[in-house]
């Protein structure tokens, strides 16, 4: 499903809720630009609030970014069941946060978008970081995470596969690969989208799944298993037995 999300608001919090964000002003091309942010936090969330006085279009924006699991499920190795379901979980939690506008999640424009899945390979996680790190992806920069994952990164759109279990902490997700996708820019959630103000209301998991096999299909693994030598025999014999395996 999605975990990471970023999304605008065309709305500017109160003289007296900014009062509690950090006022920022930094040095552009052009000039300067001023900013205010706030980082509260919900159990596992964090909450990372951003407002513009005055946005690229000359008006207020707010941007709020977190993991959506997290603030719904108070962990983000979990998938979630239904983005309706997340919508409405989420706009409880936030309800009583302090010095925030009253939000609702549904209404946001999505301008950073994660999609994920949790393959469930086992013990073999490490064999598989391994086995991925090896393989060529068309016009994608192939980076190595030491202990967690490889990524195939480009400019619209980067690819990443990694053990979960190291990269939460939970130890309930041992055995987890996570495939994960993400787009950093507006205009490309737009594009992938086919409209201009893409919310969380456009995701299904029908269209996430077809995103994610995509990419598999790009890097041959679409309906392939991955297995060297060993860990090949090992899955044979332990599906098989040991003759039939061999």
């Amino acid at each position: 499903m999605i975990d990471t999300i970023r999304i605008k608001f065309p709305m500017s919090p109160t003289p007296e809720q900014l009062e509690a964000w950090m006022h920022k002003v930094t040095t552009t091309p052009t000039g300067t630009r001023e900013s205010y942010i706030y980082n509260p936090q919900v159990d596992n969330a964090v909450l990372r609030l951003t407002y513009f006085p005055t946005a690229y279009d000359g008006k207020p924006m707010m941007t709020l970014e977190t993991s959506l699991p997290k603030l719904v499920l108070d962990n983000n190795y979990q998938m979630l069941e239904s983005i309706d379901g997340a919508i409405t979980i989420g706009n409880i939690m936030l309800e009583d946060l302090p010095h925030v506008p009253k939000l609702d999640l549904s209404e946001g424009v999505l301008i950073r978008l994660d999609m994920c899945y949790n393959h469930q390979v086992g013990d073999a996680v490490e064999d598989y970081i391994k086995a991925l790190g090896n393989l060529d992806y068309a016009h994608r920069r192939t980076k190595h995470h030491r202990y967690e994952g490889v990524e195939f990164r480009a400019n619209k759109k980067t690819t990443k596969f990694y053990n979960k279990e190291h990269e939460s902490g939970f130890t309930e997700a041992h055995r987890i690969l996570r495939q994960e996708i993400t787009l950093m820019r507006a205009k490309d959630i737009q594009k992938l989208f086919g409209k201009k103000k893409p919310t969380l209301l456009d995701v299904s998991k029908e269209f996430v799944a077809e995103q994610l096999q995509d990419e598999l299909a790009k890097l041959g693994l679409l309906g392939n298993s991955i297995a060297n030598r060993d860990s090949a025999l090992q899955t044979l014999c332990s599906e098989y037995g040991g003759d039939a395996g061999l």
